[in-house]
């Protein structure tokens, strides 16, 4: 289905339901790889274009959608944190996934889980599951609760905005949306290569 046509069906039933299927949209988006089935995004931009229009409010829209990205995320954390692990490690062979595998992601997500789950919320495929990925690798909770707030803040923010402001305008807000993800990905990978080049040289002139 085009991005077009999926527009259209959500349409009526967002005009209808408002807050509570950006809520449930947003939610199940972000819970334990829903996302790749559960268009939350697409949701909440045609409910901000709505709000545009004067029949929601882009307040409330922006609050809601925080709530259930947040509250998504940490049922994906919570699934993978209790039985994530212990799946994979019995039934990760027939998925291609073997242990070698697991505790490289593992090692991961100790040196650069926070930068992922924060890049994540502006990628779909990765939104789907980065909490997840997160849970499984036993991610220190409280770090990772501090960057997916952080990361569903500006989320609900920026793409309410901008479907408040571009919803009727499908095309290029797609393409808008498409580009800050990448934007944000290529600025935290440039942060990490410099950060890498400054410890690598601290440490040759440290043994020199």
């Amino acid at each position: 289905m085009k991005a077009d046509d999926l527009v259209i069906l959500l349409t009526p039933y967002v005009a209808t339901y408002g807050y509570i299927l950006v809520f449930l949209g947003v939610f199940l988006e972000n819970s334990a790889m829903l996302g790749l089935v559960v268009p939350g995004e697409t949701i909440l931009i045609i409910a901000a274009f709505y709000a545009a229009q004067g029949e929601l409010n882009i307040v409330y829209i922006m609050i809601v959608a925080f709530v259930g990205a947040v509250m998504g995320d940490n049922v994906g954390y919570y699934i993978g944190r209790r039985g994530g692990h212990p799946f994979i490690k019995k039934y990760g062979k027939y998925f291609l996934i073997h242990e070698k595998r697991l505790i490289a992601t593992e090692r991961y997500f100790e040196k650069h889980g926070g930068k992922t789950i924060f890049i994540a919320r502006f990628t779909s495929f990765l939104r789907a599951l980065a909490a997840l990925t997160a849970g499984v690798c036993r991610m220190e909770y409280r770090l990772f609760f501090w960057y997916d707030l952080s990361g569903a803040i500006i989320w609900s923010v920026v793409i309410s905005l901008l479907g408040y402001f571009l919803g009727d305008n499908w095309p290029v807000l797609s393409k808008i949306i498409d580009r800050i993800g990448l934007g944000i990905l290529i600025a935290v990978i440039a942060v990490i290569a410099v950060g890498v080049l400054i410890r690598r040289r601290f440490k040759v002139e440290k043994d020199v």
